[in-house]
């Protein structure tokens, strides 16, 4: 009787996961929130709904992207490159954020409250999302021999 070897995740692997789980999700709060902001807010509501919904998931994409970046820089001798890629993308996030939220706050057809709604709720979800995918995922995490 043979064993057959074990197959592990990689980082990537775990990452384009939490990337289509996201994509999946991020369809999903746009459509629920899309509907009831067009049901309390009217076409306002249904944009902010979906703005709401998009901007998570950028910010979302722009995590992975991060992470599967610095993935490629990360060497035993010098990890500070990776940590400037993650560290950096973090920082941009803020700031295109806080411009962002900003810029829509002077638009006449958002309705703020299903936007934060929208936002809070895909950010929960991904939280979520986050947890069963890592949870899930099958790491070594020590070497056979010990």
């Amino acid at each position: 009787m043979t064993v057959a070897p074990a197959s592990f995740d990689t980082s990537r692997t775990v990452l384009r996961r939490a990337l289509i789980g996201g994509v999946v999700v991020s369809v999903a709060i746009g459509v629920v929130a899309g509907v009831v902001g067009l049901l309390v807010a009217g076409a306002g509501g249904l944009a902010s709904g979906l703005v709401g919904a998009a901007f998570a998931f950028a910010f979302l994409g722009l995590t992975i992207a991060g992470l599967l970046v610095s993935g490629r820089m990360i060497t035993t001798v010098n990890p500070v490159p990776a940590l400037v890629v993650v560290l950096g993308s973090w920082f941009a996030k803020v700031v295109l954020f806080i411009g962002a939220m900003v810029l829509l706050g002077r638009q006449p057809w958002v309705q703020p409250m299903v936007l934060f709604l929208a936002l809070v709720t895909a950010v929960l979800a991904f939280l979520v999302l986050d947890v069963v995918v890592v949870a899930r995922a099958r790491i070594p995490v020590g070497s056979a021999e010990s």
